[in-house]
C-alpha cells in the first residue's frame, strides 16, 4: 500500500531522516518507534507532503506521491492525526469532525449522517455540541481521529494518539485502533508507550538518529539487542 524508498531529509547539518526504506501492507497495524528526535514525525510529514523530500521516493497504491501537496495526498486516501492538538478550538465537536468532509461535494443530509456515524463509533455523539477547547485530552484525540476518518482514508497515520493518557483511556484507544483494523483500515502509528504499541502492532519499525535500525514483529523487536541499546533500556 505504501512504499518508501531511500528517503532523506536534512535540516542544515541535521540528518532528520537518512536513507529510510519501508513498506506498509494493507489491513494491518504498523508502528514507528524510537527515541525523541529519531525522525518519526518528520517521516510522517514527508509522507503527507507537509515537508518536501530531499531525495528518495514515496509511493502510495502504486502511484508516486513524493512531495505532493498535503491536500492532494489527502485526496489520494492518506489521513493523519498530530502529535500536538491540531483542532479548531472554538468550533464544536460536530463541526470539527465535519471539516474532514470539506473535500467532498455531498449533500448536507449525507454529510450529517456520515459525521453522526463517526461520532457514534467514537462514543462522542452526546458531546457533538461541546466546544473542542473544553474537552478532555482523550476526547480531543478522538475528535482528531474522527476528523481523519471523515476524509474516507485508506491509510491512517496516527502520531502519538496513544500517549499522555490514563491507563483506562489508553485501553479505549487500543480497542478503537484494533476495531479499525477489523473494519479494513490500514494504520501506521507513532508511539512511545511500549505496552500498547506491542499489543496493537502487527509490525514495528525502529528509527534512531534518522535511520531505520530494526523492523519486525513485536516479539522480534522486543528481543532485538540494537533496539534495547538505543531505546528500550
Amino acid at each position: 500500500m505504501l512504499k518508501i524508498t531511500n528517503v532523506k531529509k536534512r535540516f542544515g547539518g541535521l540528518h532528520a531522516v537518512e536513507d529510510v526504506s519501508l513498506s506498509i501492507e494493507r489491513g494491518k497495524i504498523f508502528s514507528l518507534i524510537g527515541p525523541n528526535g529519531a525522525g518519526k514525525t518528520t517521516l510522517f510529514n514527508l509522507i503527507t507532503g507537509t515537508l518536501p523530500v530531499d531525495s528518495g521516493t514515496i509511493e502510495f497504491l502504486d502511484s508516486e506521491i513524493t512531495s505532493m501537496k498535503p491536500h492532494a495526498v489527502c485526496r489520494k486516501g492518506i489521513a493523519r492525526t498530530y502529535q500536538h492538538k491540531n483542532l479548531f478550538p472554538n468550533l464544536n465537536v460536530f463541526d470539527n469532525v465535519c471539516s474532514g468532509l470539506l473535500k467532498e461535494n455531498i449533500e448536507q443530509s449525507s454529510r450529517r449522517q456520515k459525521v453522526e456515524e463517526i461520532l457514534d463509533f467514537l462514543n462522542l455523539a452526546k458531546k457533538e455540541k461541546e466546544t473542542v477547547s473544553a474537552l478532555s485530552p482523550l476526547d480531543s484525540k478522538l475528535v482528531e481521529l474522527g476528523r481523519a476518518l471523515a476524509t474516507g482514508p485508506k491509510l491512517l497515520l496516527l502520531d502519538e494518539l496513544i500517549g499522555g493518557l490514563l491507563p483506562s483511556e489508553t485501553e479505549k484507544i487500543c480497542c478503537i485502533i484494533e476495531t479499525l483494523r477489523e473494519r479494513g483500515y490500514t494504520v501506521f502509528q507513532i508511539g512511545h508507550e511500549m505496552r500498547p504499541i506491542m499489543r496493537t502492532s502487527d509490525w514495528i519499525f525502529v528509527l534512531d538518529e534518522g535511520r531505520k535500525i530494526a523492523e519486525g514483529t513485536p516479539e522480534e523487536v522486543r528481543k532485538n539487542r540494537a533496539v534495547h541499546d538505543v531505546y528500550l533500556e
